[in-house]
């Protein structure tokens, strides 16, 4: 029965056996099967399958033959590789320059920016007030005493020393009688008061000054006593201006004004005469 069926595919055409399959549905499912394997036997392509694939041997020589091809290949593939980068890279860079140009004229597009006065507590230089200060506190020395150079040269370090200290403590006493000191003054007071050391440091020393120099340093002395307390106190005293009714502070300040006046007439900051309490002798 086999052999029956197989001389019966066997006799049939190529074509004949094609029929078979193209049609199924006019052939009982075992005759339209052994249409299909007698065909894949001969090598025929199947409706909607891929053509058999013939034998091939690659000689051995080809296939053993370097694949110099490939070189050009690949050369081209890098090529086409670093052109489409190098292209990309500078897309980029064109994106990035024209975004910061763009930046650029927005900003000079904005209006100029409005200034606006904002207060300040910063202490102010007064270094030409002080040179001034000293030459005219050295005006009534009598020239017998201003022979000395050395002696000239110390006494002018210190009256620098004092009335830096001493303009800077003007400042801050304005500022408290003015009512305009702000929350930073405790901090200015003391950077003051560290100015005021720098007095203290230089008046350790002897000096051979004579008469008028020496009552200088006396006055000098006595308001540098007086300006450091004022300002260890007045901090604590600023609220409710209880600093304008504390006995010391009063007291302390006519004391600082009567020195101050025998050394110059006008205070240097305030442009106010000093007020002497009792006068005295040069």
């Amino acid at each position: 029965m086999a052999a029956a069926a197989s001389d019966f595919y066997s006799q049939k055409t190529d074509a004949e056996l094609l029929f078979f399959v193209e049609n199924p549905a006019q052939y009982a499912p075992e005759l339209v099967a052994g249409a299909a394997q007698e065909l894949r036997r001969r090598g025929v392509a199947l409706p909607g399958a891929p053509a058999p694939l013939a034998e091939y041997t690659v000689p051995v020589a080809d296939a053993a033959a370097p694949r110099t091809w490939l070189k050009p290949v690949a050369l081209g593939l890098g090529l086409l590789v670093l052109g489409g980068g190098t292209y990309w890279l500078k897309q980029n860079s064109d994106a990035e320059a024209d975004a910061a140009r763009a930046r650029l004229e927005a900003k000079r597009r904005l209006p100029p920016p409005k200034l606006e006065e904002a207060p300040t507590h910063a202490i102010p230089n007064y270094d030409g007030a002080v040179a001034r200060t000293i030459a005219q506190q050295l005006r009534p020395v009598p020239a017998a005493e201003q022979t000395d150079a050395q002696q000239m040269r110390q006494f002018r370090e210190l009256a620098k020393r004092f009335w830096t200290a001493e303009t800077q403590t003007e400042y801050l006493t304005g500022l408290a009688e003015t009512g305009k000191t702000g929350p930073e003054f405790a901090e200015q007071a003391r950077l003051v008061r560290e100015a005021w050391q720098s007095w203290n440091r230089a008046t350790m020393y002897g000096y051979r000054f004579g008469p008028t120099l020496k009552a200088q340093l006396q006055r000098m002395n006595d308001a540098a006593s007086g300006q450091q307390h004022i300002l260890t106190d007045l901090p604590a005293l600023l609220p409710e201006d209880r600093f304008r009714s504390d006995k010391e502070i009063v007291n302390r300040t006519l004391d600082v004004q009567d020195a101050m006046g025998g050394l110059v007439p006008v205070s240097p900051v305030s442009g106010q005469p000093y007020k002497r309490v009792v006068l005295r002798g040069m």
